[in-house]
C-alpha cells in the first residue's frame, strides 16, 4: 500500500508537471524558473520600464535579509532582491465584470499587475444578492478580494467600482445573502463560507510550489495568514469558535 501511495503521488506531480505551461498566468507568475530550489517569486512587482512609478512603491517592495532565501523576479518585474524595506500587501474588494476577460487578463488589461500580487475570487459566494445590488452591476458582476500593495491601493480603486459597505460587515452582500434571518448567524456563515475559500485557495498555492520545487514569497505567506487569522477571530467573538 505504501509503493501505491508513493506511486500516486509522483503520478500527481508528474502531471502537474505537465500542465505547468498551461496554467493561468495568474498561477503562473507566482513562480518563476528557480536558480535553486528554494528561489521565490511575488505575484506582482513594479514594472523596471515604468519610469512614472511612485517612489512610494519603491520603498514598499520586498527585502532579502541575511539568512532568508533570495528569489529571482520576472523579466517583467522591478523586484529587486537588495531592496532593505520588506512590504505588506493589504486586502481591496473589488467588483469585478468579466467583459470576456478573465481575472488576470483584466487587471493587466488596467496596468495593475505592478500592484496586485494575488486575487480570491468570491463568486459562488456573492452572486445571489449581487443581482438585487445597488452598485449599478450587471448580474455577472462578483466581488474578488485583492492583495495589493499600499502604493497600489488608490490606482484599484480608481480602476475598478468603490464598494458601498465594508467587507465582512453586517452590509456585505456575501453577509446579507445567508439564508438564515438571525444577524449573528448570517456572519458566522459568512465568515466560515469566505475563511474555506480562502484555505483552499492557499493550499493550492502551497501544493503546486511543492510539487514544482518552489516557495511562494513571505509576503504572500503572510497576506494569507493575516487574512485568516482576522475570519478566525471574528468567528471567536461571535462565540463560534
Amino acid at each position: 500500500s505504501s509503493l501505491g501511495s508513493h506511486s500516486g503521488e509522483s503520478m500527481i506531480c508528474l502531471s502537474l508537471h505537465r500542465i505547468r505551461w498551461t496554467l493561468p498566468s495568474f498561477v503562473s507568475r507566482l513562480f518563476t524558473s528557480p536558480g535553486s530550489s528554494r528561489d521565490t517569486i511575488l505575484f506582482g512587482g513594479p514594472d523596471p520600464n515604468r519610469s512614472s512609478m511612485d517612489e512610494s512603491a519603491k520603498g514598499a517592495m520586498p527585502t532579502i535579509l541575511k539568512g532568508q532565501p533570495a528569489f529571482s523576479p520576472p523579466p517583467d518585474s522591478g523586484l529587486s532582491a537588495k531592496i532593505s524595506a520588506p512590504i505588506r500587501l493589504h486586502t481591496v474588494r473589488i467588483w469585478f465584470h468579466p467583459n470576456g476577460l478573465t481575472l488576470m487578463e483584466d487587471i493587466k488589461r488596467r496596468g495593475l499587475n505592478d500592484m496586485v500580487f494575488d486575487a480570491i475570487a468570491l463568486q459562488e459566494l456573492g452572486d445571489q444578492h449581487q443581482a438585487q445590488d445597488d452598485h449599478s452591476n450587471t448580474n455577472e458582476a462578483f466581488p474578488v478580494d485583492l492583495a495589493v500593495l499600499e502604493a497600489g491601493i488608490l490606482r484599484v480603486r480608481r480602476e475598478y467600482r468603490i464598494i458601498k459597505f465594508v467587507p465582512l460587515s453586517s452590509d456585505d452582500p456575501i453577509v446579507l445573502q445567508q439564508s438564515v434571518t438571525d444577524p449573528n448567524s448570517k456572519r458566522s456563515l459568512c465568515y466560515q463560507r469566505v475563511h474555506s475559500k480562502y484555505q483552499q485557495e492557499y493550499e493550492k498555492r502551497r501544493d503546486l510550489a511543492e510539487c514544482l520545487g518552489y516557495e511562494i514569497h513571505r509576503s504572500l505567506k503572510d497576506w494569507y495568514d493575516d487574512c485568516l487569522r482576522d475570519i478566525t477571530r471574528r468567528l471567536e467573538q461571535l462565540g463560534y469558535i
